[in-house]
């Protein structure tokens, strides 16, 4: 296991402490629904379990990060522009569903 990742029990919290700071919805469409916290920098690209790397998605637009690709483009890319700050970029025509 790598030293970036938290034990089970220490993640848990960091989890509730993200959802916590981004309000209890999603950061791009601000939904309160089956919220999920999502990497900034993947974990399969060594990112950290740490708050910076951390944000709150619902399920849709988690989805759109991870699933949704047509033509090569996802249908949800997180773009980092400052400390804290991120850019969502929507694939034309993308929208949560």
């Amino acid at each position: 296991m790598s030293s970036l990742r938290l034990p089970p029990k220490e993640y848990a919290l960091l989890v509730k402490q993200v959802l916590s700071r981004d309000g209890y919805k999603c950061r791009s469409c601000f939904s309160r629904n089956a919220l999920h916290v999502h990497h900034i920098v993947f974990r399969s690209q060594q990112g950290p379990d740490e708050m910076w790397n951390l944000l709150a998605l619902c399920s849709a637009c988690h989805d759109g990060v991870h699933k949704d690709v047509q033509d090569g483009i996802m249908g949800l890319t997180l773009k980092v522009i400052g400390a804290g700050i991120v850019a969502f970029i929507r694939r034309p025509g993308w929208r949560p569903q």
